[in-house]
């Protein structure tokens, strides 16, 4: 969910040389600090005086800077039609309600703020939300349309366009090659990877442009060198297929190497019959702003679990420094293969929502519970995997509320 802010680069100039084009500013205004623009991407600029000096509005273009270094002009339009202050309180709105799970109300309050200015970020907001209401066909059409710009166009994307590659948007993939991207987040390409056997099925040629985090989960797709046909982000897959929320549950689709396996069972060594070992992840890699809470205070956890309990932590990533992670053992997985064959080694995974719940999910893990915070990703309106139990916070920021939902 977007939330409204200002652009970082504060330093403005007029006149001064050619950076690339960056999105208008469709309505600005003075005030006692200068001046503020609503650009249609849907920042808010506010350029406030400095040295007794009061900021005044340029003409024509407006040049932005960071650190002196000029990365954008912006062109300087207004329609006068759009009262910024309105458009604010109605955006604002948006993500106050959708933070309290009031869908239709923040829906109503995401037309309200379009009505006043069709920014990008008010759009992007809107399709998050017909997603959450389980609207997925509008939904994910509007959310790939804001993905077609900056600041929402993902880099792997940029470069597949840059290298001439066509999007697919439906068309007939019989006998064409397609590729498909990993251009959002570890979980959702995990996610979405049950979908290569529907495109095999349709006759298309597969293959898949993936990051060696993702190595030993689909080796078998790597691409060819051949030119493609199409491409496609894997998370879109759910649009272009127009899958239905009441239509995403699936048995196991991933496989796990069984000599790796047998390794992680040869490291971990003997384990008495009575001790439960119980795999772990409790907060994510890349935490954003305005991102619903996934971070739990891992002794939190830790206390609600069975003190005989062996702990494993199966995040892709190492602890931070400053978590006191006491009896849990850590690893340095190889990729996502590797952290799959050590789940299975294991009894329970309990896991806040991230990359980690997906693997459990997808290699079909019989024991997964997943600690959703109250206001949570579109994703969980709907189960994902027949196998992963949803232990939801009853109100914002009780994560005992969920962990009751665990048996310790």
């Amino acid at each position: 969910m977007n939330e409204s802010r200002t652009d970082r680069p504060q330093t403005i100039f007029a006149d001064f040389g050619e950076p690339p084009q960056l999105d208008p500013v469709i309505r600005h205004e003075t005030t006692d600090y200068g001046w503020r623009g609503l650009t249609l991407d849907g920042e808010i600029l506010e350029v406030r005086s400095k040295n007794g000096h009061k900021a005044t509005l340029p003409e024509g273009n407006i040049i932005v800077a960071l650190n002196g270094k000029a990365i954008g002009q912006r062109k300087l339009t207004n329609d006068p039609s759009i009262d910024i202050d309105d458009y604010l309180l109605q955006f604002n709105r948006v993500v106050a309600l959708y933070r309290e799970n009031q869908i239709e109300a923040a829906l109503q309050a995401a037309n309200a703020a379009i009505a006043i200015a069709p920014t990008l970020r008010a759009r992007f907001n809107r399709a998050m939300l017909l997603l959450a209401a389980g609207d997925w066909r509008t939904g994910f059409e509007q959310y790939e349309k804001c993905e077609d710009f900056a600041p929402f166009m993902r880099p792997q994307v940029r470069a597949a366009l840059d290298a001439g590659m066509r999007p697919w948007r439906g068309e007939n993939i019989n006998g064409k090659r397609i590729l498909l991207l990993h251009a959002h987040g570890f979980g959702d390409s995990i996610m979405c990877l049950r979908y290569v056997p529907m495109l095999e099925a349709m006759g298309a040629i597969v293959s898949l442009d993936l990051p060696r985090e993702l190595d030993g989960l689909l080796d078998d797709y790597m691409p060819s060198g051949e030119p493609v046909d199409y491409f496609c982000p894997l998370l879109h897959l759910l649009g272009r297929l127009y899958v239905s929320p009441d239509a995403c549950l699936s048995g196991p689709y991933l496989d796990v190497d069984p000599e790796r396996v047998a390794e992680w069972r040869e490291r971990l060594g003997s384990s008495s019959s009575s001790r439960k070992r119980i795999g772990i992840a409790w907060s994510i890699g890349k935490p954003s702003i305005g991102d619903y809470p996934r971070e739990i205070d891992v002794e939190e956890l830790l206390a609600h679990l069975d003190p005989e309990a062996e702990i494993y932590s199966v995040q892709a990533q190492l602890p931070r420094p400053s978590a006191r992670t006491g009896r849990t053992r850590t690893f340095g997985f190889e990729n996502f293969g590797d952290c799959a064959a050590l789940m299975l080694c294991l009894d329970e995974i309990i896991s806040v929502d991230t990359a980690a719940v997906h693997l459990a999910g997808a290699i079909g893990h019989p024991n997964v519970k997943l600690l959703l915070s109250h206001w949570h990703s579109w994703r969980w309106r709907k189960k994902w995997y027949e196998n992963v139990t949803l232990c939801k916070q009853t109100s914002p920021g009780d994560w005992a509320s969920a962990l009751a939902q665990v048996s310790p």
